[in-house]
């Protein structure tokens, strides 16, 4: 491909350019548009460069089922218009460093890709966090005064049953005794 072709196809692709999409969706293609070129040499003189002519043609797609059985359909095209036929005779394009110089695209067009957050459908941020497994065992947190008190609480009770447990250990034992000796341990 010359560059003459190039810069055109540059050129037809920015001027037809619509929304850029990451999938594509075969039931919402309706119209396609085709581009060809061919060179036409009748009629050249020395003189004269070869005519670059582009021809353009619009179609209808329309979606029927697989004869074969496959799942995907088959696109029938009707042509549907506008065609047209351009004709290029002369160019003049820019110097090949002032070109690049225009293609260039601005740094501040590329995002950059940010590691770990994400925006849903919402438009919400949301972030992902990578930590090491923590051993909770060893966590210490600060407890409040309403658990230390709640702690005492606890400890108090734990004291208080202990001490009637034991307390009713002796009387038991202590009735034990008396039933087998006939008198009361002191």
């Amino acid at each position: 491909m010359n560059t003459e072709l190039k810069r055109l196809q540059n050129l037809l692709i920015d001027f037809h350019r619509g929304d850029t999409v990451d999938k594509l969706v075969l039931s919402g293609v309706d119209h396609i548009m085709v581009f060809t070129t061919s060179y036409n040499s009748a009629n050249v003189n020395e003189t004269d460069q070869k005519k670059i002519n582009v021809h353009q043609r619009v179609y209808y797609c329309k979606l029927k089922k697989n004869p074969n059985g496959g799942s995907t359909p088959i696109p029938y095209l009707t042509p549907c218009g506008p065609d047209i036929d351009f004709n290029i005779r002369r160019t003049q394009f820019a110097d090949p460093d002032v070109w690049k110089l225009a293609i260039k695209q601005p740094s501040a067009n590329k995002s950059k890709k940010i590691k770990n957050k994400t925006t849903n459908i919402f438009g919400e941020t949301i972030g992902r966090l990578h930590l090491e497994k923590q051993d909770i065992d060893k966590v210490g947190g600060k407890k409040s005064k309403a658990l230390r008190l709640a702690h005492k609480l606890e400890k108090a009770q734990d004291k208080k049953d202990m001490e009637e447990e034991l307390e009713r250990e002796r009387n038991e034992m202590n009735a034990e005794f008396k039933q087998t000796y006939g008198f009361d341990e002191e």
